[in-house]
């Protein structure tokens, strides 16, 4: 895996002004200017997210007359492809940034059944699972990694091998503080994993 140069920056935080701003930071030799701000991932998912759901939202009106199948195929294919894509940085969200993000799809099933916008979130999750088969964003985000750390395993690809191997080991000599959506997989599918 290899840091891409031109998606990368650095900030400094302080609590002095006069602190230097020049940290003199090189990636493969490129030297990296500091910079005031940064885009952080969650906001430009959500901004890219609440795009597609706008065009959904359109779509959604009655005068389109599609129905709630359709709408849920658009918003998997539209927004669920944005979740998918990010999936492996997503698992390192913290709980209140998927919660920005569930946000968005609980207000595509809202519109896609429409409901009323204070409709608790339970009763959203349990129409658009029963009715749409569209997981939680966190247990479609346990799912791709419990699909790609099983058929990492399955094909023995070393990185995967290594990653699920340093996990076990954390669990049997309990460094590990809290459950990740990996530590999770681990547990799932460690039948996977030959014993050594």
């Amino acid at each position: 895996m290899k840091i891409s140069v031109e998606k990368s920056c650095s900030v400094v935080f302080s609590r002095y002004k006069k602190e230097s701003d020049n940290l003199n930071l090189k990636i493969y030799g490129n030297r990296k200017v500091s910079q005031k701000e940064i885009n952080i991932l969650v906001d430009e998912i959500k901004e890219r997210c609440n795009k597609r759901l706008n065009i959904i939202k359109i779509l959604s009106n009655k005068k389109w007359c599609l129905n709630q199948n359709t709408l849920g195929n658009l918003y998997k294919s539209l927004v669920g492809s944005i979740l998918d894509y990010y999936f492996p940085c997503l698992n390192s969200f913290s709980e209140n940034n998927i919660k920005k993000l569930q946000a968005i799809q609980n207000t595509a099933v809202k519109s896609f059944f429409k409901l009323k916008y204070d409709t608790l979130s339970n009763i959203v999750h349990h129409e658009a699972y029963n009715k749409l088969k569209l997981l939680t964003v966190s247990n479609r985000l346990f799912e791709l990694s419990e699909r790609y750390v099983g058929t990492g395993l399955s094909h023995s690809i070393p990185l995967v091998v290594r990653l699920v191997e340093e996990y076990k080991e954390g669990f049997e000599s309990r460094y590990i503080e809290y459950i990740t959506p990996l530590c999770n997989c681990y547990l799932t599918i460690s039948s996977f994993i030959p014993e050594t």
